[in-house]
């Protein structure tokens, strides 16, 4: 019995969760507010939707530096309500390009349309994954660049298809 236990948890230690894509929900919760209305004096009560989730900015933070890697954490936002359901299906790195003793990465949040209707508390979606990258031989400095890329996006939306989000430059 005791074998089997082991041979079932083996999978999970080879497991690198350096790489995954960790996706919270961004929630609101109804509350009332009491206001008094200037004109008339009378007062008014309303609901409101609050966000009670903590709404990720996208940045790059570097987490560690050392002789040939860097680590650092690719994080943001993206909205969904109502009619409108944006989810993010990965982040992807193109080639980096070396231009001299400089390297530019290019990671692009691909973010995916799909029809229908959004839940009533969901406002969108936080995004966050660890990157590590082995820096080439020679390289002083390293652009990271992170762009959120619509695959397919809504006939009337006014969001561009590839929107430069978030930058970072590492000198080494």
């Amino acid at each position: 019995m005791k074998l089997l236990c082991l041979l079932m948890c083996i999978p999970f230690l080879n497991c690198s969760a350096q790489r995954k894509l960790n996706i919270e929900t961004i929630l609101a919760e109804p509350s009332r507010i009491t206001q008094e209305d200037p004109e008339t004096g009378k007062t008014i009560q309303r609901t409101t939707l609050s966000v009670v989730t903590n709404v990720l900015e996208p940045i790059i933070k570097l987490q560690s530096k050392a002789n040939d890697k860097i680590t650092f954490l690719l994080q943001g936002n993206v909205s969904s309500s109502g009619h409108s359901i944006n989810k993010v299906r990965r982040i992807r790195l193109e080639k980096a390009q070396q231009e001299g003793n400089s390297v530019r990465l290019k990671y692009y949040v691909e973010i995916k349309y799909i029809p229908g209707k959004e839940g009533a508390n969901v406002r969108g979606y936080n995004y966050s994954q660890q990157e590590t990258y082995h820096i080439p031989e020679g390289v002083q400095s390293v652009y990271v660049e992170m762009y959120e890329d619509r695959i397919n996006k809504k006939a009337d939306s006014k969001q561009p298809y590839l929107k430069l989000v978030a930058e970072q430059v590492v000198e080494l």
